[in-house]
């Protein structure tokens, strides 16, 4: 209730056609809960302990010898239940979706086994089953007033490491991951796609030299988009973690070639507690202009990593960005 009136004070009638319910308790450090809950898993044990303070001190596990991983429990439909009915009570008359944080299936992975990404695909079919799982109890309650978040940070950090040559390829196999969660999806589902480049402690992972990368992935998950399926909006990092987003025209020029549908609200994820509003708006124009279309912004992540006050200021820079002419 708190993160509700908070933030729709501070943003009012700017905010967007869905509201996200903050990522309050323990999800303020998004994904780590559920590694830290695999620590009583049968089918898995520690091999390498970890206490989030960077990117390379993270708990990873590893499946026991002779066991097999079969199940993860997840816990997105049980925290939505905490929020919907505080939703019905103070946002729904207003038209605007709830906006329901999703973490991609292949990150969770990841991140559980320490960022190794083979052994993450070798064993990535529960998450999978356990993420659809999750989305389709909260489908069944919230119906088409809830829009999915897909929180896909290690599909881009991955992608802008390899050479420009093999992105293409790697893109799709990322995109077809992506797509099998979005095909899962219950018939008429509301979509929208977070890409990300981690903010843990607020740094990010992931530090791209241009936005060419996030076209590539973001162009490989739309060409093959289901129908009966909604997308909503796509997400689009430009500052990393702590630092602003650049002010080089040519960061953004890659973004002439987003095949994004006119009906898809594209987010420019630029604005920056740190940034001035004069450069913050300057970016929001050039995005606008190479786009062709007025666009809507916001922070690169979520606020869950900033304390309270630099948080108000993002939210703040974000209105003016917003609704200046």
């Amino acid at each position: 209730m708190d993160a509700f009136a908070w933030v729709t004070g501070i943003l009012g009638h700017s905010i967007g056609p869905c509201i996200p319910d903050g990522e309050t308790g323990e999800r303020r450090d998004w994904v780590n809960r559920l590694v830290e809950h695999l620590r009583d898993h049968p089918d898995l044990e520690l091999a390498r302990e970890g206490a989030w303070t960077s990117y390379t001190d993270t708990p990873a596990f590893r499946v026991k010898k002779g066991r097999r991983l079969r199940w993860i429990d997840l816990d997105y439909s049980a925290e939505f239940e905490k929020t919907w009915p505080v939703y019905q009570d103070m946002v729904a008359g207003s038209g605007r979706r709830l906006q329901v944080g999703i973490p991609g299936h292949f990150d969770v992975a990841a991140i559980a086994f320490g960022f190794s990404l083979p052994i993450a695909l070798r064993n990535l079919g529960p998450f999978r089953d356990a993420t659809i799982r999750e989305m389709g109890a909260i489908w069944g309650k919230g119906g088409s007033q809830v829009v999915f978040q897909l929180e896909m940070p290690i599909e881009l950090i991955m992608l802008s490491r390899l050479p420009r040559a093999a992105q293409p390829a790697a893109a799709k196999r990322f995109a077809r991951e992506v797509l099998r969660l979005v095909e899962a999806a219950p018939s008429g589902s509301r979509i929208g796609l977070h890409l990300c480049l981690g903010d843990l402690n607020n740094e990010a992972m992931g530090n791209p030299t241009d936005a060419e990368p996030l076209v590539t992935l973001a162009n490989a998950v739309m060409a093959e988009w289901p129908s009966g399926r909604v997308l909503e909006f796509l997400h689009a990092p430009f500052a990393h973690g702590s630092r602003p987003a650049s002010i080089d025209p040519d960061y953004y020029a890659p973004l002439s070639f987003l095949g994004i549908p006119e009906e898809v609200r594209f987010i420019g994820g630029f604005i920056h507690e740190d940034g001035t509003i004069k450069d913050q708006l300057m970016i929001r124009d050039q995005i606008e202009h190479i786009l062709g279309r007025r666009i809507d912004v916001a922070a690169s992540c979520g606020l869950g990593r900033r304390q309270r006050p630099a948080a108000r200021k993002n939210l703040e820079i974000a209105k003016a960005v917003a609704t200046a002419d």
